[in-house]
């Protein structure tokens, strides 16, 4: 009986958050040229602020693998991702290159006897050669939900990391798509 009542309970809570779950936002500062060649693309780590480890940098990774992989539908050549951090980064040389980067943050995940819900936000921008403010910038929220009999916390957090780096790396592909 109690289990049928967390599995009933876990349910209610699963289509709450996904009728309350907000997708993409996305905003527009300027007009971006996709039919403009680019050889390069830069991608800045992404800054995970109050995030666990084994989530921020995967998702930082997958998103990267996932523009590359997509980039054939754009004219960039290929996203390459910028090894230093921003402020040891010439602002000389930034300032003529576009580039991508990104904050993760909001880490939440509460449990219950049966269940967990999860929760994180991200944001990415895309800067122009030229310009110190972003033409494009992208929110993203994700929540997850699963059952402890039926998955674990790790394999929750990847699917999770997983769909966030996907809705960033496509809002960027499409952005930049022809």
């Amino acid at each position: 009986m109690r289990r049928a009542a967390c599995a009933l309970l876990a349910l209610a809570a699963l289509l709450l958050a996904a009728g309350c779950a907000a997708g993409p936002k996305t905003r527009n500062y300027g007009v971006l040229d996709p039919q403009q060649e680019r050889d390069v693309l830069y991608v800045v780590p992404f800054d995970a602020t109050l995030v666990p480890p084994d989530f921020g940098e995967p998702v930082f990774n997958q998103f990267v693998d996932l523009l590359n992989a997509g980039r054939k539908q754009t004219r960039v050549g290929r996203f390459v991702i910028l090894k230093e951090e921003l402020k040891e980064v010439e602002p000389a040389w930034l300032i003529k290159q576009i580039y991508v980067s990104g904050d993760i943050w909001g880490y939440v995940e509460n449990s219950g006897c049966c269940s967990t819900d999860m929760k994180v936000k991200s944001r990415i921008y895309l800067y122009e050669p030229g310009k110190n403010s972003p033409t494009f910038e992208v929110f993203v929220p994700v929540e997850s939900f699963f059952e402890h009999d039926r998955s674990t916390s790790a394999a929750a957090r990847a699917r999770m990391g997983g769909r966030l780096a996907r809705e960033l790396a496509d809002a960027v592909i499409k952005k930049l798509t022809p």
